[in-house]
């Protein structure tokens, strides 16, 4: 499969380009030649990601070596993706390990053998004990070609979902996603509150329903999930496939096993809505940059060639530089003011984050104790904990997904106030997987109770103490009466003391135990709350420094741009005639390549609508 023609205009993108870092280059403009070299390099990057997720045990990595036709990842009842696994395309296979090479978050890559992909790489003794972070391999796959690029994920199900916030941290900046989901059962709760989260960062993508060859009603349970996504406003279209028959199919060469397979709709879903790239941010962003540097080298050249012309510019030099000085000065000043809005955003955000995340832990330890307070924990601890870890682990994905749009509110607030300020085409920056990805792997699981069921030998025991109390002390009392220790009444007080002792030891024993059982619940939010916290607050920070960074590039350009127009018409109006003509022709000529520059901007930008963000 290849990519279709060129829909994101790209050789025209490049060539503006080029255009426009050739100006800047004549006007001595590094700062903007390398950022467009920045965007010449992402929107000539051939890689389309698609992230390939889902719950434990659904069959995501057999679904790519199907897919692929090449056992690229580990499939087995006992095995499952334990690392993110990223596979593209290359002529001779190879694999290696991107593993943690430092405390400031440096990496390093290490070569393994091909042959060991289907074993646990992270006990590979290449890593050298070092925590590995990725797998990357390169496959010989036609499909690869057109640039597609595979993200296997990890299951974000399973005990405690370890690896959601991670996984959701993919999506960012992914081009596509399939979510795959057997066709044994309709969709769990905690799939569909994934789906909702990860459409709302990743649009475009794709449910693959897989096993169908093991259950003979998937037709009824793929439309029972196809009316569960409607009611959740989640346009996602469901493909149901089976990877053994696409096995079988490829290693016999059966094109009708293959069709009944269903694997074809799986490649015209890439080929038609992925490899066109329908929801194209680096190609909107790439734009807005090339607009940004056009719209200011052509101001510089306008102010110059306007004072170039003027012959009578001599006379009005003085008053009109200081005019401009005052406008330029106010312009900025206007400017200044994304600071102050990057900084009180990132408080608001940092303290809504947090308190958001305590809340949402608190409305989970409430629920999980009226669980514990309504049962014997001590015979349900098992399921208690699960709830207790899945709810966590829930709290801490909406979270993520909040902070990740207020971040990116925040950024589009930051490039309004320059906007507000008269000068557009300030593009917010990209919030990535970079920035926005977390590892939660030193999390620990809800602690075992101490406190055990109560057995048949205790409940006897408890009875039998509270019972020869009563039989001893009714039986003393009765003899006064001429009554041995031992007669009928006696034994019945014992028998009614008994099990009142015993319902007052069980009830005892009970809230112990719903004690324990808090504590245990208790002290395991507040370990997730401190390291969570301490994630989120880290990452935040990062946001808030990319966002700095980024603005404060843009400020600094927009100064040097006003400064440079205010130089460029004091140096215009000392220049002989002979000069004035040379200049003003070579003026003339950039300001005609900005323009056309620009019209082209505005041509693409009415093609958008051709190919992307269709749903």
């Amino acid at each position: 499969m290849t990519q279709p023609d060129d829909p994101r205009r790209v050789s025209v993108i490049v060539e503006l380009i080029d255009h426009t870092i050739a100006i800047a280059e004549l006007h001595d403009r590094g700062d903007l030649v390398q950022r467009l070299r920045r965007a010449r390099d992402r929107i000539v990057d051939p890689q389309i990601r698609v992230v390939i997720t889902g719950q434990l045990k659904q069959g995501k990595s057999q679904l790519l070596n199907s897919l692929l036709n090449l056992p690229v990842a580990r499939v087995g009842d006992d095995e499952a993706t334990v690392v993110v696994t990223i596979v593209s395309y290359s002529e001779q296979p190879w694999a290696r390990l991107v593993v943690a090479a430092g405390p400031d978050g440096q990496t390093a890559t290490v070569d393994v053998p091909v042959d060991d992909i289907n074993t646990d790489l992270r006990r590979a003794p290449q890593a050298r004990g070092r925590q590995v972070l990725r797998v990357e391999i390169g496959a010989p796959s036609p499909l690869l070609q057109g640039g597609l690029v595979f993200i296997d994920t990890p299951g974000v199900g399973g005990h405690g979902q370890p690896h959601l916030s991670a996984t959701l941290g993919l999506l960012p900046d992914a081009d596509a996603m399939l979510m795959v989901s057997d066709a044994s059962q309709e969709f769990t709760d905690p799939e569909m509150w994934f789906l909702r989260k990860a459409h709302q960062i990743c649009p475009v993508g794709v449910i693959v329903a897989t096993k169908t060859d093991l259950y003979p009603h998937w037709r009824q349970i793929v439309n029972t999930n196809a009316n569960h996504l409607q009611r959740a406003r989640v346009p996602m279209p469901i493909i149901p496939v089976s990877s053994l028959l696409r096995s079988h199919a490829v290693s016999l060469n059966d094109k009708e096993l293959n069709d009944e397979s269903n694997f074809p709709a799986i490649v015209k879903f890439l080929s038609e809505k992925v490899l066109t790239r329908e929801t194209d941010r680096v190609r909107d962003q790439v734009l807005g940059e090339i607009r940004s540097a056009a719209e200011q080298l052509t101001v510089a050249a306008g102010s110059e060639l306007s004072a170039v012309n003027d012959p009578k510019l001599r006379d009005r030099l003085a008053g009109d530089l200081e005019r401009r000085k005052r406008e330029a000065e106010n312009a900025l000043q206007a400017t200044a003011l994304w600071q102050q809005v990057l900084n009180d955003g990132f408080t608001d955000v940092s303290n809504d984050v947090d308190h958001d995340l305590r809340v949402r832990f608190r409305a989970v330890t409430e629920d999980i104790e009226r669980q514990i307070d309504s049962c014997d924990p001590t015979l349900h601890w098992a399921e208690i904990g699960a709830d207790a870890e899945d709810a966590i682990a829930t709290a801490v994905g909406d979270n993520f997904v909040w902070a990740y749009q207020r971040s990116a509110h925040l950024a589009d607030e930051v490039a309004r106030s320059f906007a507000d300020a008269g000068l557009d085409s300030v593009m917010s920056p990209e919030l990535t997987s970079r920035l926005m990805a977390c590892n939660f792997d030193q999390l620990k699981a809800v602690a075992e109770l101490e406190a055990k069921p109560q057995g048949k030998g205790q409940k006897a025991l408890s009875g039998l103490r509270g019972s020869y109390g009563g039989v001893v002390m009714i039986g003393m009392l009765s003899s006064v009466a001429g009554l041995g220790l031992f007669n009928p009444v006696s034994v019945g007080a014992g028998l009614l003391l008994g099990r009142m002792a015993y319902k007052e030891e069980k009830e005892s024993r009970l809230l112990r135990a719903r004690a324990e059982a808090k504590t245990n619940l208790r002290r395991f939010v507040d370990e997730v709350s401190f390291v969570v916290g301490k994630e989120s607050r880290d990452r935040l920070k990062t946001i808030h420094r990319k966002l700095r960074d980024h603005y404060r590039d843009i400020a600094n350009e927009l100064s040097r741009s006003l400064n440079e127009s205010l130089q460029a018409t004091l140096t215009a109006a000392h220049l002989e005639d002979v000069e004035r003509d040379t200049r003003v022709r070579e003026l003339e000529r950039q300001l005609n390549i900005l323009g056309q520059v620009l019209e082209h901007l505005k041509n693409l930008d009415k093609l958008r609508p051709n190919f992307v963000g269709r749903p």
